[in-house]
């Protein structure tokens, strides 16, 4: 009974050091950032893609 317990608890022990282990990074490519903003992006990635989407917005919306 004893040996359950313990390889019960060897198991769980080792499952939370590898998710323990996990970084999330930024989702740009190449980028190594563990610092996550919003939306899964660093700030700075963060920053350059919502400017390039109000950019994008008020060129497609200036005629309206």
């Amino acid at each position: 009974m004893k040996k359950k317990i313990a390889t019960v608890l060897f198991i769980g022990m080792a499952a939370i050091q590898l998710t323990a282990c996990i970084a999330f990074t930024c989702k740009e490519q190449g980028c190594d950032e563990t610092d996550i903003y919003e939306d899964g992006y660093c700030k700075y990635h963060y920053g350059i893609n919502a400017g390039e989407e109000a950019l994008k917005d008020i060129i497609n919306n200036w005629g309206n």
